[in-house]
């Protein structure tokens, strides 16, 4: 027997796997991770033209810093803190500095990190939680894009944005344009007709910031490097390499896939951890099964989740997105497409006749019995891949190219 163990919550959890199946643990490489964050933070920096940069911020009476949260990570915070310490050392006294957190991806899970900085006078910034869902945030119409944008964003007169580079479910790899229309855009605004964020990019021109700062970072979250600049040229550099760094590459589909999606907070809900099925559902054979390993303890991921899967229950096959921002609506049409190409398995801690119900997937306590039933489909000869940190990554198999982007599975 072979012995696998995954991230499971805050703990893990393991399964013996009979040695006569084939077993692939599909994890990226090791690139090199920065040891002074701090030191790569001035290097971008200095790439923008020191001197350059502190007068644009000096001649702006309004700047704001749109800075999307997904990455929990110390990595990433550091260089969130030492980009606030540069912009307030060197912004005029009465002008107005913002800093705008979105954590549009996972909620409020962490934010305390952001809200709360060490060793920064929180009086000489406006530090705002843009609350998506919220009727009462200041929303102000952007007639381009049809979307109801912050107004302390769209009101800037220097926006900047932070983001990590990173893969995600439904929208593919994610970058500053993500951020911006995700982290800024009221959820039930009605934008201009869109296949993609990429596409409605194009016509939001109001939306559009001077200067970004994307970070990479390694599937165990260091980081790998920090771009910053023209928006364009940062979105390919950073696109570039961290397609490079956090995709798994196969030779073959996969019978059964097992899947974490890394712990929490990536698997604290339902929600989240259908984030992490979206890359990968072209690995796995048609009629195989997917074993996802999500504790779930915080539940379903908000009411606003919930009401969309009664939605889905209720409508099935005619279930629709009812726009390409409505970010619990995609990821629930990216498990009915999944769904209906492979068998789904549920370990996690929700009551299984509610998952049952609402998701049509198999519902189990422990990866063992999830398992075994995939090998009453499947058989023990068959071949398992193992994909432990899988909410960040993307996955390819050799020859096919890369299919990070969902463009067209996710039209409303």
């Amino acid at each position: 027997m072979v012995e696998l163990w995954l991230k499971y919550g805050k703990t893990e959890i393991f399964v013996d796997v009979p040695s006569e199946t084939q077993c692939f643990i599909a994890e990226p490489g090791k690139p090199a991770e920065v040891e002074n964050v701090e030191a790569e933070v001035e290097s971008a920096i200095e790439s923008l033209g020191y001197g350059e940069l502190e007068s644009l911020i000096r001649s702006s009476k309004k700047i704001s810093l749109l800075v999307d949260t997904q990455l929990p990570a110390e990595s990433f915070l550091r260089v969130y803190r030492k980009l606030i310490d540069f912009f307030i050392q060197h912004k005029s006294d009465g002008k107005s500095f913002s800093i705008l957190l979105s954590p549009w991806r996972y909620g409020k899970v962490g934010i305390e990190n952001f809200t709360s900085v060490e060793g920064i006078d929180v009086t000489k910034v406006n530090v705002v939680v843009v609350d998506r869902y919220s009727e009462s945030s200041g929303w102000v119409l952007d007639d381009a894009s049809g979307l109801q944008v912050h107004h302390e964003y769209l009101s800037s007169d220097l926006k900047l944005v932070l983001t990590p580079t990173e893969h995600h479910g439904a929208y593919g790899l994610l970058d500053y344009r993500h951020a911006v229309i995700m982290g800024t855009a009221y959820a039930k605004s009605k934008p201009k007709r869109a296949k993609s964020i990429e596409s409605l990019w194009e016509v939001a021109n109001n939306l559009k910031p001077a200067l970004v700062f994307q970070t990479v970072h390694s599937d165990k979250q260091g980081l790998v490097k920090i771009f910053a600049g023209q928006p364009e040229r940062v979105r390919a550099s950073a696109s570039s390499l961290a397609h490079d760094i956090l995709t798994v590459r196969l030779k073959n589909k996969t019978d059964i896939l097992m899947v974490s999606p890394g712990g929490a907070p990536y698997d604290s809900t339902l929600m989240n951890a259908l984030q992490a099925l979206g890359n990968l559902d072209h690995i796995i054979k048609n009629d195989g099964v997917l074993i996802l390993a999500s504790e779930c303890s915080n539940g379903l991921g908000g009411a606003e989740f919930a009401a969309e899967l009664g939605r889905y229950v209720a409508e099935k096959d005619d279930y629709r997105p009812p726009s390409i921002i409505n970010h619990e609506a995609v990821l629930i049409n990216k498990f009915k497409l999944l769904s209906r190409k492979c068998k789904v398995a549920l370990v996690s801690t929700l009551p299984k006749a509610y998952v049952e119900r609402l998701l049509e997937a198999k519902a189990f306590d422990t990866l063992s019995d999830a398992l075994s039933y995939a090998f009453r489909i499947k058989g023990k000869e068959c071949g398992i891949t193992l994909i432990p940190n899988a909410a960040r990554i993307s996955a390819s198999i050799e020859g096919e190219g890369y299919k990070g982007q969902y463009e067209n599975s996710n039209n409303p």
